[in-house]
């Protein structure tokens, strides 16, 4: 049934794999940046833009830069990109900055363009841990930065935050995450370090603090936010009244959205789809005109458990009505909502369920059960 709802927002990703340094412990797909190299894969992209723009049948509602550092583009790069896209009045356009380019040059020609939503990745106010985390940046230049933006009428910044880094404790993310609470900014979005086994910052692995720990320090994050008047709407993400981020809702909600861009992957009329994280593959794609590369129409079954999994991400959870209408059956599920509700973990009422603040820490272990 999910197929027959309305048409909602529709988005589009584009990844710029691209860093002047790699970050130890990004795991994405991304390529020391080479000028000659970058501005083919601009052409390449251009190509993908218009092999996909006859399949946008109705406006985009956002568009995000990611990478990478997307913020290596040009403002007139950006122009580029977004001339022809039929855009809806009110699109959010986002881009991910890296803080070390707040230059007075730099944002006065981005305040040109049509983003208008920035996202800085600050990680930390504490100088040690952005040395260890291979950012280029110091604490004492987020907040210049943001307040240049500010300056060139940008009024819509997220600022990114991590926790669980080696040896940090409960102390140490209240001090931190209170330092960058008090900068001029709408939204911010807080991720827990992970360590993956291909990149130098496994040697950290035995460094991590242990899962209670974790825990504690991600209940201070939800304590300091909501005290600072920041509303708690994704697991990971919080935001002032009116600053959720469209495009992000686009993937808890469910919508459509394109993906362009060597690793980027979208969804888009039940299609699962990935373009190849290798660019001559990915040229060689769009050579041969293929639309959705690797793609994979969700069976009923997918489309369902791809809705339970993302929408209990957000703070308001499930609402059994809206799951009836997409699938035309009840929730179901009984026992294992009685047994995540007797343990704390998940509240239920007439209207719906969500995941108690108790078990947003183990919120993987709550949806699995649940699916």
């Amino acid at each position: 049934m999910e197929q027959n709802l309305p048409h909602g927002p529709l988005g589009l990703y584009i990844h710029i794999p691209w860093c002047l340094t790699r970050c130890p412990y990004c795991a994405f797909f991304a390529l020391p940046f080479k000028r000659d190299d970058f501005e083919h894969y601009l052409d390449v992209l251009n190509q993908e833009k218009q092999l996909y723009l006859p399949q946008i049948k109705r406006p985009l509602t956002s568009v995000y830069f990611g990478g990478g550092t997307p913020s290596l583009l040009s403002a007139s790069q950006i122009n580029d990109i977004l001339s022809d896209l039929p855009l809806s009045d009110d699109a959010e356009i986002t881009l991910e900055i890296n803080p070390i380019q707040l230059k007075p040059q730099y944002v006065q020609e981005l305040s040109a363009t049509r983003v208008n939503r920035v996202s800085l990745g600050t990680q930390s106010m504490d100088d040690e841990e952005l040395m260890l985390l291979g950012r280029r940046h110091k604490a004492a230049d987020i907040e210049p930065g943001i307040r240049l933006l500010q300056e060139y009428g940008f009024s819509n910044i997220s600022v990114d935050f991590m926790y669980g880094m080696p040896h940090s404790t409960e102390d140490s993310v209240e001090a931190n995450l209170e330092q960058m609470l008090r900068l001029p900014v709408q939204h911010l979005s807080c991720y827990l370090l992970e360590i993956y086994d291909d990149t130098p910052f496994k040697k950290y692995l035995k460094k991590i603090p242990k899962d209670q720990v974790l825990s504690d320090q991600y209940d201070m994050i939800l304590h300091l936010t909501e005290k600072a008047g920041f509303r708690q709407y994704e697991i990971s993400n919080f935001a002032l009244p009116g600053y959720q981020s469209t495009h992000n809702m686009l993937y808890w909600n469910r919508d459509e959205y394109l993906a362009w861009g060597a690793g980027s992957t979208g969804y888009y009329k039940r299609i699962r789809y990935s373009n190849p994280p290798d660019l001559q593959q990915y040229e060689r794609d769009l050579a041969s005109g293929k639309l959705f590369p690797n793609g994979h129409k969700n069976s009923k079954d997918d489309d369902e458990w791809d809705y339970v999994m993302m929408r209990l991400r957000l703070s308001e959870g499930i609402k059994f009505a809206d799951y009836k209408k997409r699938f035309g059956m009840k929730f179901g599920r009984d026992k294992a909502i009685a047994k995540l509700q007797e343990a704390g973990l998940l509240i239920a009422d007439g209207e719906g369920i969500r995941i108690s603040r108790y078990g947003l820490f183990i919120s993987n272990y709550v949806i699995s059960e649940l699916l």
